[in-house]
């Protein structure tokens, strides 16, 4: 595995805290099934698969109907410079998987980095409404099962004293919250996530301000090094910050029914 192929895994396993949610780490893949009705939630990801094809396609098929609660809930597998076989994505599109557009792992030296410029906020409970709907627009979320999935798991982890996430608010001249980013331990790698900015304010830098506000809470809190996976459209906003590319990670969606 790269480094942000491992970063993402243990990032990803966190999400395995939403209430009812079910992490299994086996030694040839690892998958989170959280039960609720989005892709984005039951993930397939350090995936190892060994034996002849048949074997391959008989561990797809229970994986499958382990994370996606035997066919009925969308489900994500992951394919990165780690996974075997190296033909995994032929076997996925057999089984009747869509290929979505890749994201690609990236990486960064926290040190030296400049600070965020405008007015950035440190996100609380009190704050994590607002802070939701930046993400819900910035993402065009019209499914409120999504933000109420991550309000439970977010708002969950306020009062624990090992929350292992923090989040950020940029706001514009007049005040208004306009972009957001939030920042998972990775074992020593800190990962930058949910990182957006909406509509009527992008092209103004804001979602930059937030990524390098996460940053500096990662060197905060003593990591050297930080991670994120980038879509198609954001890979050139990273590589400005100084982030680069150390694997691309494919991605086969299940539907559910």
């Amino acid at each position: 595995m790269t480094e942000s192929e491992a970063a993402f895994a243990a990032a990803v396993s966190l999400l395995g805290r939403l209430r009812g949610a079910r992490l299994c780490v086996d030694p040839d893949v690892t998958w989170l099934a959280s039960g609720r009705p989005l892709a984005s939630l039951n993930n397939v990801f350090a995936v190892a698969l060994r034996g002849d094809p048949a074997a391959i396609d008989a561990r797809i098929e229970a994986v499958q109907a382990d994370v996606s609660d035997g066919g009925s809930l969308p489900a994500t597998w992951w394919i990165g410079p780690g996974t075997t076989p190296p033909d995994l994505a032929a076997h996925l599109q057999a089984y009747g998987m869509t290929e979505a557009e890749p994201e690609f792992g990236m990486v960064v030296d926290v040190d030296g980095l400049p600070r965020p410029a405008g007015d950035v906020e440190e996100v609380g409970e009190a704050g994590l409404d607002e802070w939701l709907g930046v993400m819900g627009r910035s993402y065009g979320w019209s499914d409120t099962r999504a933000i109420a999935a991550w309000s439970e798991l977010y708002r969950d982890a306020f009062g624990d004293p090992e929350a292992p996430w923090w989040h950020v608010v940029v706001r514009d001249g007049g005040g208004a919250a306009v972009a957001c980013a939030s920042l998972f331990p990775a074992g020593e790698t800190g990962f930058v996530t949910n990182v957006g900015t909406v509509s009527e304010a992008r092209g103004a830098g804001h979602g930059t301000s937030a990524t390098l506000a996460v940053l500096a809470i990662a060197r905060r809190l003593g990591y050297r090094r930080a991670s994120l996976t980038a879509s198609v459209m954001g890979r050139g906003v990273y590589a400005r910050i100084g982030f680069r590319e150390d694997a691309r990670l494919e991605r086969f969606v299940s539907v559910g029914t």
